[in-house]
């Protein structure tokens, strides 16, 4: 598939390079659920929708996997990293039974 823009390999590369670092950055924005959930407040897990997060960390599977095929890291480690944090979320509301 041909891109909108041409660009030579080495500005793509760049490209490639920064989007890891901002793919990395987005799965953070999960962590004060997280924390909120284990360290902090795990009675309050009532309001956390584990659908949501279940439904969360399947995407990322498929993302991590459509990453690979598809040879863009930046793709497979900000879901991979996605998936983990969805994934601890899931388990830490099975424990405290909040889950479905």
């Amino acid at each position: 598939m041909k891109g909108i823009i041409n660009i030579d390999n080495v500005t793509k590369t760049k490209i490639e390079d920064a989007m890891v670092i901002i793919g990395m950055i987005g799965p953070f924005s999960a962590l004060p659920q997280l924390y909120k959930l284990y360290v902090s407040h795990s009675h309050l897990a009532e309001g956390v929708s584990s659908i949501t997060w279940l439904v969360s960390a399947i995407i990322a599977v498929f993302w991590c996997l459509y990453g690979v095929v598809m040879r863009k890291k930046a793709l497979f480690l900000s879901y991979l990293m996605t998936f983990i944090i969805d994934f601890l979320i899931v388990c830490k509301l099975y424990v405290i039974g909040s889950l479905f």
